[in-house]
């Protein structure tokens, strides 16, 4: 799957659409507060693949990750991720 970055977003094409991470970034923090995946699509690990990418990201550019978004809550419990 290819995740494609634009400015506050990360998205990937799905069978039924596309699957996306909104976020925004403030004094060094990364904001997530929405993922989204088709309804048809969901359960695929598209929404983990999303967010694992977004962590990536935080981490090479020295951004703390403030999970707004009920999803990204659920991933770092999910993972056991105590550094974010």
């Amino acid at each position: 799957m290819e995740i494609i970055m634009d400015k506050g977003r990360m998205w990937a094409k799905t069978a039924h659409g596309e699957a996306e991470l909104d976020y925004r970034i403030k004094d060094k923090h990364m904001i997530i507060y929405h993922t989204g995946t088709p309804e048809e699509d969901r359960g695929n690990g598209i929404a983990a693949e999303l967010t694992k990418e977004a962590f990536k990201f935080a981490k090479e550019n020295g951004l703390k990750i403030v999970p707004a978004c009920p999803y990204t809550q659920y991933y770092i419990k999910k993972n056991k991720i105590t550094d974010y």
